[in-house]
């Protein structure tokens, strides 16, 4: 009968602050976020931290308890903001070289597209016929896309010690390659 009714006395609390405060968070977190429906998901976010946390709200009117609703709603609105940038920066990345001009039928880099459209002779365009698919992906992103190596770290979902190292040796690799071609 005590745990119903400290239950009850939290779940009032946490309308209160709903009744009270439900403009200020619905608008602090949609000049965050900018969208309606990820604006209602950051309060109900803030909700479920403020009925979690409702020890720390003694008086729902005090300005302290006020401050603390708007630093958990600031917060739960940033939070839904990084997802949402980290979501459409994998979503535009891959669309931007998953739905290259120089990719063919599988999805693959077609060199010889690659090559024409940089300018590469056909001596280049077989040495990087000879490395694996992921080191021509490293090189694309890089020369062809301006990428740094922590971006196609995060889009090839490696770590960046690796891309750099992949990178050097694809590198050695093609200076090797069009070394030995030309007789040095």
């Amino acid at each position: 009968m005590i745990i119903i009714n400290v239950l009850q006395i939290i779940q009032d609390a946490v309308e209160d602050i709903y009744k009270k405060y439900h403009k200020m968070m619905k608008s602090l977190a949609y000049s965050i976020l900018g969208d309606q429906h990820l604006s209602e998901d950051a309060v109900q976010e803030a909700l479920l931290k403020l009925h979690q946390n409702s020890e720390k709200i003694d008086n729902v009117d005090a300005k302290d308890s006020r401050n603390y609703i708007y630093t958990v709603v600031r917060n739960e609105a940033l939070t839904i903001k990084r997802k949402e940038n980290k979501r459409n920066y994998y979503e535009t990345d891959v669309q931007y070289f998953g739905e290259s001009e120089f990719n063919n039928i599988e999805g693959q880099l077609d060199i010889d597209a690659f090559c024409n459209d940089y300018g590469f002779g056909p001596e280049i365009s077989e040495v990087l016929k000879t490395l694996n698919l992921t080191d021509r992906d490293i090189l694309a992103y890089k020369y062809c896309f301006g990428y740094s190596f922590k971006e196609i770290a995060k889009i090839m979902d490696m770590d960046r010690d690796a891309v750099y190292k992949r990178h050097k040796r694809a590198l050695e690799k093609l200076r090797s390659v069009l070394e030995a071609g030309n007789g040095k």
